[in-house]
């Protein structure tokens, strides 16, 4: 096993081609765990505001709204769409990342499997068998494989944090109208 995998890095281009996408598959990693924690964190606080609002009429200190709307002069539905949109702006910083991880990876790893298969076909000095050019191209196909592997990961936690940002704003704009309702 150890053998193949040296076997597969020992060519430059593999090397690179998969460093990258490791690279690029401790991002998608990392960008989801902090978004996924931080987007719960500030969603349970927005519904904890809500829950707040709905009893007592006052927007409460927990609510981002009501740091952002302290500093105008005419509190206005105008106002508040400002808000929210300055908040969504902040919640979906980094999903882009996994967006375009998402739809660059495959490529990367498909770049790494048409030069192995081209070094196969290099390889070729006379007349070969389908068993003498076969592993090469298996080979080749292990960059594509990673790739798609990466890419996986990556588009689900997009869809799964890009959820959570639309469940945040819907709580906000739920806030803003039932503030304004009073």
């Amino acid at each position: 096993m150890l053998e193949e995998i040296y076997k597969v890095l020992a060519n430059p281009i593999n090397a690179i081609v998969l460093g990258w996408l490791l690279i690029y598959l401790f991002i998608v990693f990392f960008v989801f765990f902090y978004k996924f924690f931080s987007l719960a964190s500030w969603i349970r606080k927005e519904e904890e505001a809500l829950n707040s609002l709905m009893l007592s009429k006052v927007l409460p200190v927990s609510s981002s709204l009501k740091n952002c709307i302290e500093r105008m002069e005419n509190i206005n539905k105008l106002g508040f769409d400002a808000c929210i949109k300055a908040a969504k702006k902040k919640a979906k910083s980094y999903l882009v990342v996994l967006s375009i991880i998402a739809s660059t990876s495959p490529f990367i790893g498909l770049f790494g499997t048409v030069v192995g298969i081209l070094n196969a076909f290099n390889g070729m000095k006379s007349v070969t068998t389908l068993n003498m050019i076969a592993p090469s191209i298996a080979e080749a196909l292990i960059a594509t494989a990673v790739g798609i592997i990466v890419a996986v990961p990556a588009y689900t936690f997009h869809q799964i944090l890009a959820s959570k940002v639309e469940n945040l704003i819907e709580t906000l704009k739920i806030e803003r109208d039932l503030f304004l309702s009073k």
